[in-house]
Order: structure tokens, then sequence, then C-alpha cells
């Protein structure tokens, strides 16, 4: 029953911020034929470009290509994207309940803590991982659709597979300060606080090679959009465990909850 609840109560949501994404990205995959034919002229402007920019975005000549040119359109932003749809909705999921004081009602039902929390979690689980394959899914049907050129869609399913790590790991970030603050707020601002922290991280750390160490402290080092198209690699194994984290964190979220008072 909890667990249909949570499905039926985020639909909306999902489908909205689903939807947003998918518009974004159909809009630019029809003018990837078009780069590629003035793809001399591209790299002449790429080239051009300041020293400090392209270590900052990660930019190579390797960007010249319809999966290159994907990234740095589209994933770029939809990497932001991901993180506060995440969330958001791990927000919505847990948080809330806290803000409108209705677990206290979940509390006096048949079902105990570690089963309510299970259930929240698994609604969230599924709704990140329906997000990534249909964004997958789609940006390889766009790409059969409007691209001729040669590309590999390899690389365009390692790109879903970071916005589910992305998910995952700060959705349960924003697990562990809903049952710790139990208040939307806080709990909102701080996961958001620390995404904008690693993100900004990893740019200067690009840029800037005597602080390059910032970059170690941030998730997005281990699953870079500019390495992955610029050594033709997906990093699967970094991409697992950065899952591992999460799922740690939100172990550790779940025996708080099971012992921690719900604040009045």
């Amino acid at each position: 029953m909890l667990f249909r609840k949570e499905l039926k109560h985020n639909i909306k949501s999902f489908l909205i911020w689903f939807a947003v994404l998918l518009f974004f990205s159909s809009m630019i995959a029809p003018f990837v034929d078009g780069i590629m034919q003035d793809a001399d002229s591209l790299k002449e402007f790429i080239n051009s470009l300041p020293k400090f920019m392209l270590k900052i975005f990660n930019i190579s000549e390797k960007f010249i290509t319809p999966e290159g040119f994907f990234s740095a359109k589209v994933m770029f932003a939809a990497e932001i994207f991901a993180g506060i749809f995440a969330v958001i909705l791990a927000s919505n999921i847990f948080v809330s309940e806290f803000e409108t004081k209705t677990i206290e009602y979940l509390l006096t039902k048949p079902l105990n803590r570690k089963k309510i929390f299970f259930k929240k979690f698994l609604a969230l689980f599924i709704y990140y991982t329906i997000f990534a394959a249909l964004f997958c899914l789609s940006v390889l049907y766009l790409f059969k659709i409007y691209v001729h050129y040669e590309y590999n869609p390899y690389i365009l399913a390692g790109f879903s597979l970071y916005l589910f790590v992305i998910e995952i790991f700060f959705g349960s970030l924003t697990i562990l300060f809903s049952v710790i603050f139990q208040k939307n707020f806080i709990t909102i601002s701080t996961t958001m606080g620390i995404f904008l922290l690693m993100f900004t991280a990893d740019m200067l750390g690009s840029a800037v090679s005597s602080i390059e160490w910032i970059r170690n402290l941030t998730i997005f080092k281990f699953i870079s959009l500019g390495d992955t198209v610029k050594y033709d690699k997906v990093y699967i194994l970094n991409s697992f465990i950065i899952i591992l984290l999460g799922l740690m964190i939100t172990f550790i979220s779940e025996k708080i909850f099971e012992k921690k008072d719900i604040m009045i």
C-alpha cells in the first residue's frame, strides 16, 4: 500500500522532469549531422578557445564526434538536471512525511520502521532506474533517426549510466539528511550545496593544475564526460563503486531512521 502510494503520488513530478530533459535532447539531436558536416570549422573554433576554458569543460578534438557534441551540449546540463531531480524526488518521498507529520500515522500501521524505509527507498530506486533507462532508450532512438554519421552507442548508454550514478549518490545523501534533520529546507539546501561544491570543484580542478587534487573529493572525476569522450571509455567500475557507496549511505540512513525519535 505504502509502496503504491509513493509511486502514484510522485508520477506527475517524474513525468514533468523527464519530459523537460527529453525535450532538450530532442532539440539538439537534429543538429548533430549539420555540425559534423562542418567539422573543420568546429575544430578551428575549439582550437581558438582559451586553454583555460578547454580544461574547465575537458574539451578536446575528440568532441568533434556525434557523441562528443551531444556530451558538450546536452550531458553537461543533464547531469545538473539529474542531480536536482534526484534530490527533490528523494525529499518528496522521505522528508515530506516528517514535514506533514504523516510519519506519525505511518508508524501506527502494522509496519515496522525498516519496512517503511525499504518501501519508500524501493519506490525511489524504481523511479531513478526508469528515468535513466528511458533517457538511454530515448537518446539511442533520437540518434538512430537523426544522426547519419558514425557514432558509438556504447558511449551514449554510458552517459545514461552516469545519470543513474548521480541519482543514486545524491538521492542517498538526501535520504540521510532527511532522517537526520527531518526538515525539507535544510535537507535540500545541504544536499544541493554538496552537489554544487563537487560540480564546481571538478571544473576548477580540471582547469588549474595546482588544485587538481580537489577533483578527488568529487564523484564527477570518476565519471568524467570529457574523459569518456576523449578515451572512448565508459567508467563502469567507477560507476559501480559510487553506486555501492550510495547504497551504503542508504543503509546507514535506515539504521538512523530505526532509532531516531520523530521531531514534533
